[in-house]
């Protein structure tokens, strides 16, 4: 484990199976980064300081210990409370000196484990009968050994081909595949690390903008303040309209599809009003596949965006992407729910900040309080 003041972070690694690392490898921490983003995938950085008699020199690195592909497991313990931050393969290495005699910094930068989903072109393989979310399924059973569960919803609407008429085949690898379906539906597709080390869950179904609220982001209120800063933007290029044409008794007519959803209520009592509208192309699509194509066509960049900072020691606990958390000190225009579109993590000796950008359709809260 590597000691970060009151905040503790442990690193397993391993080809597939993870241990611990080695002391020397804890010794020479200098901090870790990792991001977690809607729309990419989670990555992390791990920086390392050693000295050319180091274990890291002379034994470590001459043996592929931090080579590509090598799995690594990154949890931090706050206040007694372990997060699982990142779990994924090292995609690059970066060794450089310092400046000081004897002495070089090793820096991991790796993916999460969809980072393995993303190696092998599986174009061809044939999915008789099958939806999208039981393909999606199918894949990810082979990355089992990584502790990867499934949690695919199926789609409101979607065309089962019998096989006498098609048989659908994958194109590209399993993370191109995956997020090719995910986008055609109006999806997401992500992997998400833990809550036990060594285990993550493959999503693919709809953005959800529902459930529990997170502890609220306080600014300007004395004591009661727990971030260092934060700024707020409304971007109107970002407010679209999609809208397709849908053969009604011969005629075609036109059907806007505002982006709201029962998994994606609003988040603000006055939206912006949408200064650009996007046309779909629908005319050749059988009924289901034109629905799929209108659902598809929502979740375009939410127009209202903040963006801010904050020391976990004070906030008391990680924030989490991809879910709700209210806002208060801010002003009426912009306190509220809000929903977290990335966090960044930074972990250093003595301290854990987070950096994170959240996102609405609108200004003014449409509820009466957030939670403290």
């Amino acid at each position: 484990m590597a000691t970060l003041s009151s905040v503790t972070l442990s690193v397993l690694m391993g080809p597939v199976a993870v241990v611990p690392a080695p002391a020397a490898v804890i010794d020479a921490i200098d901090g870790a980064t990792v991001t977690h983003a809607v729309g990419s995938r989670s990555g992390f950085q791990l920086s390392l300081t050693y000295s050319k008699t180091s274990p890291i020199a002379t034994t470590l690195l001459p043996t592929g210990f931090f080579d590509p592909m090598i799995r690594v497991v990154l949890v931090a313990t706050l206040r007694g409370v372990p997060t699982v931050l990142a779990d994924g393969p090292v995609k690059r290495q970066d060794v450089t000196a310092t400046g000081r005699p004897g002495e070089n910094r090793l820096v991991l930068t790796g993916e999460d484990v969809s980072g393995y989903m993303d190696t092998v072109d599986f174009t061809g393989f044939p999915f008789p009968a099958m939806p999208p979310f039981a393909r999606v399924a199918l894949m990810m059973a082979k990355y089992a050994p990584f502790g990867v569960i499934p949690l695919t919803i199926p789609a409101p609407f979607q065309v089962v081909d019998l096989p006498a008429d098609k048989i659908p085949q994958q194109q590209g690898t399993d993370f191109e595949y995956a997020t090719k379906l995910a986008k055609d539906a109006g999806y997401e597709f992500y992997l998400t690390p833990g809550p036990l080390p060594g285990a993550n869950t493959a999503y693919w179904g709809p953005q959800v903008r529902v459930g529990a609220v997170q502890p609220a982001l306080t600014i300007d209120l004395d004591h009661a303040s727990n971030i260092e800063s934060i700024s707020f933007s409304a971007d109107g290029a970002a407010a679209i309209l999609p809208y397709a044409h849908v053969k009604v008794a011969g005629f075609s007519v036109p059907v806007p599809v505002p982006d709201i959803g029962l998994l994606k209520p609003p988040l603000a009592a006055r939206p912006l009003v949408p200064t650009k509208t996007k046309l779909l192309e629908t005319e050749r699509m059988k009924t289901p596949e034109v629905l799929m194509a209108l659902l598809a066509g929502r979740g375009a960049a939410d127009p209202v965006t903040g963006t801010g900072t904050m020391d976990l020691t004070r906030y008391g606990q990680p924030i989490g992407a991809r879910s709700l958390i209210g806002v208060r000190g801010a002003g009426r225009a912009h306190d509220g729910l809000w929903f977290v579109r990335s966090v960044t993590h930074t972990l250093g000796r003595g301290s854990w900040k987070q950096s994170f950008q959240l996102a609405r359709d609108g200004l003014v809260s449409n509820v009466p309080e957030v939670t403290p």
